[in-house]
């Protein structure tokens, strides 16, 4: 039977209300304090937890689709938190959520029976859309062509290493799919999916900590041969091969390139205070000089956090600035180390993350699925026939 709000059972009720009015609640306490208290979501996960076990005594999933669901959303939750992108309370919101779902809030989607990722795409699509409105509230239509014609140029001159760096990820992300094979082993295409992005994650990681900069490109040449040898031969048209490589890095760059330029910000070191989000990594670099060795420090722009190295001075990272880096970053603006850089870092504002992740719950519930779908449903059809009608008559 599909889920609906207005139709709903006892144990359904409370899970609608449990993610509505903590899920509201957090969303309030995240936007205002930039905190999620860890009671909220303790409630939601141990509440998920428990609910599970009751699909499945109701014979609504199996234990393993449950156990599925319990580290696939703590996975998804995790690498948002490591990367940066999340804080800790929206990783544990997010969790929560994923957990507390009914499988009937799923029946319109048949393509994966991935729960966790189907509401992290909802939550996305719902980031979008909020984006897209955002740029238009806030920025002119010339200002949105030079920003993406300046972002497209500076990439430009960056291409081919970037090219090859996105086919050497295909070819080890590749091994997701070509190894279950290998085995005979049948799965679902969202968890392939999820281990093809874990695997370039766990990639990128060891190669940013263990391969020297300069030696990057060279070490990713092996790496193309094996997506040539393992991606072309498993998807259906070269086509779609050209539109992976291509189209979806340039897309992945756009995005970035607004998202840095709406929610961003500049901010002098003095004024720096604890919890602000870093944007950018400033790294210390040791420069041979005659009989010396100096240290310089440089700017990088991070799309990830990577707090394994050492020579990080300050990195991108959820829980943001801590008093000892403000008051390193105090030190090397007054020796001029940060001179060439005019003594700024670059601030992340507030992006109402729990919010999202909330409405991406919600959406879900109504959806029966895709949040997408909603559109295509036919309770929207007649409502805009009701809609019609009204004005026509």
């Amino acid at each position: 039977m599909n889920f609906s709000v207005f139709e709903l059972l006892t144990h359904e009720k409370m899970v609608f209300l449990a993610i509505v009015s903590c899920g509201l609640y957090t969303s309030y306490t995240d936007f205002r304090y930039g905190k999620i208290a860890n009671i909220y979501t303790a409630f939601l996960i141990g509440f998920g937890i428990i609910s599970q076990v009751l699909f499945i005594s109701e014979g609504n999933i199996t234990w393993m689709h449950s156990c599925v669901t319990l580290f696939g959303g703590l996975g998804i939750s995790f690498v948002m938190f490591y990367t940066g992108i999340w804080a800790a309370g929206d990783a544990k919101l997010f969790w929560g959520m994923s957990l507390l779902l009914p499988p009937s809030a799923f029946s319109n989607t048949s393509e994966t029976q991935f729960y966790p990722l189907i509401l992290m795409v909802n939550i996305f699509l719902l980031f979008l859309v909020y984006v897209v409105l955002i740029s238009l509230l806030k920025t002119t239509f010339q200002q949105q062509r030079t920003l993406i014609a300046k972002s497209f140029t500076a990439q430009l001159k960056q291409f081919p290493q970037r090219l090859l760096r996105v086919l050497s990820y295909v070819g080890v992300g590749g091994l997701a799919f070509y190894v279950p094979s290998r085995m005979g082993v049948e799965l679902d295409l969202a968890i392939r999916i999820t281990l093809f992005m874990a695997i370039i994650f766990a990639f990128n990681k060891g190669v940013e900590k263990y391969i020297p900069q300069k030696y990057v490109t060279a070490f990713h040449v092996p790496f193309l041969l094996l997506a040539l040898f393992l991606a072309i031969p498993s998807l259906i048209q070269l086509g779609t091969f050209i539109v992976f490589i291509f189209l979806i890095p340039w897309f992945l760059i756009m995005f970035s390139a607004v998202i840095r330029s709406l929610f961003t910000e500049e901010i002098p070191v003095e004024n720096l205070r604890p919890n602000m989000i870093p944007a950018e990594r400033i790294v210390k670099i040791e420069e041979q000089e005659e009989q010396t060795v100096k240290d310089r420090y440089v700017k990088i722009p991070a799309g990830f956090a990577n707090p394994a190295q050492d020579n990080v001075i300050v990195d991108v990272s959820s829980e943001g600035l801590t008093p000892l880096q403000i008051e390193q970053l105090h030190q090397l603006a007054a020796k001029g180390s940060l001179k060439e850089y005019e003594n700024r870092l670059l601030i992340q504002k507030k992006i109402p993350f729990a919010l999202m992740i909330v409405l991406g719950a919600v959406g879900t519930l109504l959806a029966n699925g895709m949040v997408y779908s909603f559109v295509r449903g036919a309770e929207l059809n007649q409502m805009m026939e009701r809609i019609g009608s009204f004005f026509l008559y």
